[in-house]
């Protein structure tokens, strides 16, 4: 029988994402955040960053999201960066990067 090595997962939690819409679930994942963080559980929290040429930007004229505060973590989760934490910055919107992967591949996580 495998031993299951979960890891919690945080997508694109940032500021230039935040509405007036999404805001009410931010305090719902910080509070799921501080608790697996007391249970000693890694998390990995991603940063979607934008690029000058992207495809978002030369198909739709999308230019946010490449720097500054709108690409930080909500202030709510930056207490939470740290110990046993890690942070994905990344082009596309997925974890699964070249690092995303070789992150999840040495720390054995099983379950995302």
């Amino acid at each position: 029988m495998s031993e299951h090595k979960p890891v919690l997962v945080v997508v694109d939690v940032q500021n230039g994402f935040i509405t007036e819409h999404s805001q009410p679930a931010v305090p719902i994942i910080a509070d799921l955040v501080r608790r697996w963080q007391a249970a000693h559980g890694d998390i990995v929290f991603t940063r979607y960053l934008n690029y000058p040429g992207s495809p978002f930007e030369r198909l739709i004229g999308w230019t946010k999201m490449t720097d500054g505060p709108e690409t930080e973590l909500v202030t709510e989760l930056t207490p939470y960066v740290g110990a046993h934490t890690h942070v994905i910055d990344k082009y596309i919107y997925s974890l699964f990067t070249p690092e995303g992967t070789q992150l999840v591949e040495e720390r054995g996580w099983t379950d995302l």
